[in-house]
């Protein structure tokens, strides 16, 4: 009987570590095509209506809650900043919350802009969304990089 709980207390452990695996692979795995989606290829509404709940919690302080404020934003954006990039440089994914670093620059001129975006997975959708960013200096204190 013994031998049977045991077995049985570590095909359930292996389950569940299994499934917390899945659904970090999972949310990682959206979060990354819908920032190639949204930042690399531009398509905003398809990423937005593929990827994001309408009820997006949004922390950034210059846009609302919702991801229509995201869509309204970034439409006219990239009509005026066409060469926009977002080079991703890792990714940290951890449960629900997947978290982006990535080089975000304007033109291929910029110097560019180190981002952090950190977004909260739920049922199969972004649910809430926070970045930091950060200009990338002309002369640094250091030779380490943001990167």
């Amino acid at each position: 009987m013994k031998l049977l709980s045991i077995v049985a207390g570590l095909t359930l452990a292996v389950g569940l570590l299994g499934g917390a695996h899945a659904a970090n692979s999972g949310s990682k795995e959206l979060v990354l095509a819908y920032y190639r989606m949204m930042f690399q290829d531009k398509e905003v509404e398809q990423a937005m209506n593929t990827y994001v709940s309408k009820n997006l919690i949004q922390h950034d302080p210059y846009l609302g809650d919702g991801a229509a404020a995201m869509t309204d934003f970034f439409v006219p954006y990239y009509e005026q900043h066409p060469q926009a990039t977002a080079e991703i440089k890792r990714v940290v994914s951890e449960g629900d919350i997947v978290v982006v670093h990535a080089l975000w620059k304007e033109t291929p001129e910029d110097t560019g802009q180190a981002m952090i975006d950190i977004f909260r997975v739920e049922n199969g959708k972004i649910a809430e969304h926070w970045n930091v960013s950060q200009d990338l200096p002309e002369n640094p204190a250091n030779k380490n990089t943001m990167f």
